[in-house]
């Protein structure tokens, strides 16, 4: 029956979703899409369409046995609060395919235009480029991982230094989610190139763990913030949505410039993966941006997008407490 099943699926040639999955061939040549799970002495257990499916390890192509031998022999993945790690994956290496995207385009078109006075500040070429020692990234892991299931993640971006809110770890452990915050992306830098640096550092992250792609989240403080709105805006497909904190972010409606989006359109936020993402911000009346994002909030609400201030009484201008931190997590889809 089982082998039923797996013959099954290699005629319908499914496909797992990306970031899981890898070729896999049997001793007849034929190929499926499928993610490594467990083995033992005989057999493989493999992950398709949601389903564990066991599998005879003798069946398999030397080079899939192979593989799976490597993969039982690799030592467990670090745990804990891990800093100063290398970007060893790079989502895209070079500005023309990091631009390419039809939106993303349009967004850099934006900045090229004069928004925030960015193009003064570098350009795609330098805004690619990594130093080693500076463009590093830190994670906070729950000590409950060992790659067994997939966890979900959330990418942090901060306003300057600081790290990972210690705060949430807690939290992190008890929803299973894996932390990941490139450094060196304060508001002294570029935009676009924080974005960028953000996202080799989620392209890092999911290079060393096993991440599930519908469970990740951006989120940011202050001017970090801003930036994880303009992430979510720019990579939709990844994000379930984004989390603010302390910090309004103006929509392409607000002025000629194009808002905190520059290049979209408010229509754009209404279609494709963008129509799906939620947004949130979370802040409360000791903030200097209290009223601000009061005003602002009702503007997204007018827009009809999928939008909602959580107003915390004596909240200043930091991070939210972990139970609002949650409530905005789960709100999102976490």
């Amino acid at each position: 029956m089982i082998r039923a099943r797996v013959v099954c699926y290699l005629v319908w040639g499914f496909c797992c979703a990306p970031g899981f999955a890898r070729t896999w061939t049997n001793s007849e040549g034929r190929k499926l899409e499928a993610e490594f799970v467990s083995s033992d002495a005989t057999t493989v257990t493999l992950k398709m369409q949601g389903k564990d499916v066991q599998y005879p390890l003798a069946k398999l192509s030397p080079a899939d046995r192979e593989f799976i031998a490597a993969e039982k022999s690799k030592p467990a993945a670090p745990t804990g609060e891990r800093l100063g790690l290398k970007m060893e994956a790079r989502l895209f290496p070079a500005a023309e395919e990091a631009f390419k995207d039809r939106d993303r385009k349009a967004v850099l078109e934006g900045f090229k235009a004069g928004a925030f006075k960015e193009i003064s500040k570098g350009t795609p070429e330098t805004w690619l480029q990594r130093d080693d020692a500076k463009d590093v990234c830190r994670m906070y892991v729950p000590a409950s991982y060992n790659g067994t299931v997939p966890y979900g993640l959330v990418l942090f971006i901060n306003p300057g230094h600081g790290g990972i809110p210690a705060h949430w770890r807690a939290l992190f452990d008890e929803l299973k989610l894996i932390v990941v915050s490139a450094d060196n992306v304060g508001n002294d830098q570029p935009m676009i190139r924080r974005v960028l640096l953000s996202m080799d550092a989620l392209a890092t992250a999911e290079k060393q763990y096993k991440i599930d792609p519908k469970r990740r989240v951006v989120s940011g403080l202050s001017g970090g913030g801003h930036m994880a709105m303009l992430t979510a805006a720019m990579y939709p497909d990844y994000f379930l949505g984004a989390i603010s904190h302390a910090a309004q972010s103006y929509l392409p409606s607000y002025s000629a410039n194009g808002g905190h989006f520059p290049g979209l359109e408010l229509r754009d936020f209404k279609r494709g993966d963008r129509g799906k993402l939620k947004w949130v911000v979370v802040s409360g009346d000791k903030d200097f941006n209290y009223a601000e994002i009061q005003k602002t909030s009702g503007q997204w609400e007018d827009a009809k997008l999928t939008y909602r201030f959580i107003n915390i009484p004596g909240m200043g201008h930091v991070n939210a407490e972990a139970g609002p931190m949650k409530e905005a997590l789960q709100w999102v889809g976490l």
